[in-house]
């Protein structure tokens, strides 16, 4: 990760029955999306899929535009509702502002010199 960037990371249940629709669904990602996680200032976004789990790592230059520039963007909210159907928890468009990314919190970290 450059110094120059935070990082978020959070976790979302895929249901089982449905995983490799949720894996397919990332092969067209709408540009809308990745628009707005362009104008988020987003540096690089990482999705890990391992059994009923999705990992998502997002880096940006500032996670408070990144939040701003998703939060009611109609596109993002519109992929979002699409991928809700094959998940059993995570990003929810419907919760309030704060609480619709079920970011995780960083426990332990560890840079070799430091």
């Amino acid at each position: 990760m450059a110094r120059d960037t935070e990082r978020a990371v959070y976790v979302q249940r895929i249901d089982p029955d449905r995983k490799q629709e949720y894996i397919d669904a990332h092969d067209d990602v709408p540009a809308g999306v990745t628009d707005a996680m362009e104008r988020g200032t987003v540096t690089e976004f990482e999705l890990y899929v391992r059994d009923d789990l999705a990992v998502c790592v997002l880096e940006a230059e500032d996670l408070d535009t990144y939040l701003d520039a998703v939060t009611d963007d109609s596109d993002v909210e519109a992929w979002e509702r699409h991928v809700a159907q094959f998940k059993r928890e995570g990003v929810n468009v419907d919760a309030p502002e704060d609480e619709q990314i079920p970011f995780m919190d960083r426990l332990w970290s560890f840079r070799p010199g430091e």
